[in-house]
């Protein structure tokens, strides 16, 4: 099979999404529907600019897609941008065609050139193989993944890696959610389910009263707790694995040849807002 690589900018309407969210409904038919609308927010609206994406066409089908968006992080006390692994999905009847090494390693060296300095993904356990096998990723952990009460989680010690955010920027990640946000304190908390919230993050009042985000008190309710590089003074006890969805596994490629500080599990503070808007 012969396969054409292309970079889409998705500046033909909805034609190129369409596409694109046609093939993620094939690959997870039965888990997930996907939208235009979604992507459309994350890929178009992004403050930090629009996803970097290159693709596999057999003749005019799309039948692989690998996407990054914008991101920045602190690193080492200064603002850094780079790259978060947002999707990566190939048809099933052209898997094992080397489309994913293809696809990715096309992405990085052009994020190198254009000046990026990072790229960050959580991995699940079906594409975590293939991220330690083709590419120098450091996997830095699993993210946690934790069941409790109380809103007081915060980092356990000055983190020399943690993401990046202005208003502009957290506002855009609050209407990409699948869910109605609202603070409580100092805490941003979502809708799991009818019985649990999902606990997004924790932030200073004075950064959450500048954000356009409802201020509620919630009925009593568990909260779920997922991220790294926390303390809790709060109750929260760890899911055990055999109820946990796939593994979060935190993966990160450094593409300055070594100028970034090394990522490790202890000097990260990583929060359920930064990857995930459940």
């Amino acid at each position: 099979m012969i396969y054409e690589i292309k970079q889409l900018f998705f500046d033909d309407g909805d034609v190129s999404l369409q596409k694109v969210v046609d093939l993620q409904n094939i690959v997870y038919e039965g888990k997930h529907t996907f939208r235009v609308e979604g992507f459309r927010k994350r890929y178009l609206e992004n403050p930090l600019g629009r996803v970097i994406s290159f693709n596999a066409f057999y003749g005019e089908e799309l039948v692989a897609h690998y996407a990054c968006i914008p991101y920045a992080m602190n690193i080492g006390g200064r603002k850094s941008i780079g790259l978060f692994d947002m999707a990566t999905v190939t048809h099933p009847d052209h898997r094992g065609k080397g489309l994913f090494k293809k696809l990715a390693q096309t992405t990085y060296d052009f994020a190198k050139k254009q000046g990026y300095e990072f790229i960050l993904g959580v991995a699940n356990a079906n594409s975590f193989p293939g991220y330690m096998k083709y590419f120098p990723m450091t996997f830095v952990g699993q993210l946690e993944v934790r069941m409790g009460l109380g809103l007081n989680i915060l980092p356990d010690a000055s983190k020399e890696y943690s993401v990046y955010y202005d208003k502009d920027v957290f506002e855009w990640r609050l209407r990409c959610g699948r869910a109605n946000y609202s603070r409580e304190k100092n805490a941003v908390l979502g809708k799991y389910n009818s019985m649990v919230q999902t606990y997004m993050g924790c932030y200073s009042d004075e950064f959450l009263s500048s954000i356009d985000i409802a201020n509620k008190h919630w009925c009593f309710r568990p909260r779920l707790y997922v991220g790294m590089g926390a303390k809790f003074k709060s109750l929260y006890l760890k899911v055990p694995k055999f109820i946990k969805r796939s593994p979060f596994n935190v993966i990160f490629l450094d593409l300055t040849d070594g100028q970034l500080p090394p990522i490790t599990k202890e000097n990260l503070f990583f929060q359920l807002i930064d990857f995930d808007v459940a």
